[in-house]
């Protein structure tokens, strides 16, 4: 049987392990871990009243992230843009409980407008995880 190297056979281990990044985006970043964050709490959280400020300390905690990459920069850009429209969806949500009670055309307006904020939302959302090498699946059906 040949011997192999330690070396060449450590280098070939190492280099398949891990999770796969975009170059110069690095592991657990404070903008990969706020991204992740905001998703969790998108699908783990369905009062919207619960969810509207926790998306707010999510958001006021990514604004404040340093970027050290340009992919990371990007994925910040996104991460944000994604969460205040999906915050804009929740507050559509609440508009539709608590003010459209009864009148059908203001309830259908917010129901329409909370459903295109939380696609966009999501689109930008996974925009920025393909910035940093993550994929990010579905969000709320969308």
């Amino acid at each position: 049987m040949p011997r192999t190297a330690p070396w060449l056979a450590a280098a070939v281990l190492a280099g398949g392990c891990g999770q796969s990044m975009s170059e110069g985006a690095p592991a657990d970043s404070p903008v990969q871990r706020a991204l992740l964050r905001g998703v969790g709490q998108i699908r783990g959280t369905h009062d919207p009243r619960k969810l509207y400020p926790q998306l707010a300390h999510t958001l006021a905690g990514l604004r404040g992230a340093r970027t050290s990459t340009a992919a990371e920069h990007r994925a910040k850009a996104l991460a944000i843009r994604g969460l205040v429209l999906t915050r804009k969806a929740v507050r559509s949500q609440l508009d539709f409980i608590d003010k459209d009670s009864g009148e059908v055309a203001a309830a259908t307006r917010d129901a329409r407008r909370a459903d295109r904020f939380f696609a966009l939302g999501a689109a930008r959302l996974r925009a920025a995880g393909a910035a940093l090498g993550i994929r990010i699946g579905k969000i709320r059906g969308r």
